[in-house]
């Protein structure tokens, strides 16, 4: 699941979970998967306080970006995004301004 809320001032905010293991999945909060090795696509949720100036995207450029995840039995995994705030271009266009991460791990 997405961390529940940005953390603004340390420019990790929350992701949108487009695909799991290759498959879309719904807009939903949680996503119960089996123990084991999955892949999941995420694309960052920006908060519009600090509205950056982004470059426009291409088309053929999407915003998105897997994270491999080893889940264990009984841990809920919450995923967020690092910002490069203050991105160059070249790093807004080349999708590097920003990176998925595992911001915590829970007991269920």
């Amino acid at each position: 699941m997405s961390i529940p809320y940005a953390l603004s001032s340390e420019h990790v905010y929350k992701v949108r979970i487009e695909r799991i293991d290759g498959m879309n999945v719904t807009h939903a909060l949680r996503y119960p998967l089996a123990a084991g090795e999955h892949t999941v696509t995420v694309s960052p949720l920006l908060d519009v306080e600090w509205s950056p100036d982004l470059v426009e995207n291409p088309q053929d450029n999407p915003r998105s970006k897997d994270l491999k995840l080893t889940i264990k039995p009984g841990k809920t995994y919450h995923l967020a995004v690092k910002v490069d705030i203050d991105a160059s271009i070249e790093s807004q266009l080349d999708q590097t301004y920003w990176s998925p991460f595992v911001h915590a791990v829970l007991e269920d």
